[in-house]
């Protein structure tokens, strides 16, 4: 199963904030190219070892 949603605003120094309460690390961030063009992308893995993708709106 596949969910897009794009993080909108795009806040790399919050999304991280966000996920060490939670004791998640987010790995480096990318610039990536997706369905709607080239954006910020990080990756990280859940609980059950499944890499996510949280992917914000194109920059170009």
């Amino acid at each position: 199963m596949e969910v897009t949603q794009a993080l909108e605003p795009f806040d790399e120094e919050e999304i991280r904030r966000h996920l060490a309460t939670h004791d998640i690390e987010a790995g480096e961030l990318v610039q990536r190219y997706g369905a709607e063009g080239s954006g910020p992308s990080l990756y990280l893995a859940d609980p059950e070892g499944n890499t996510v993708e949280l992917k914000g709106p194109p920059t170009t």
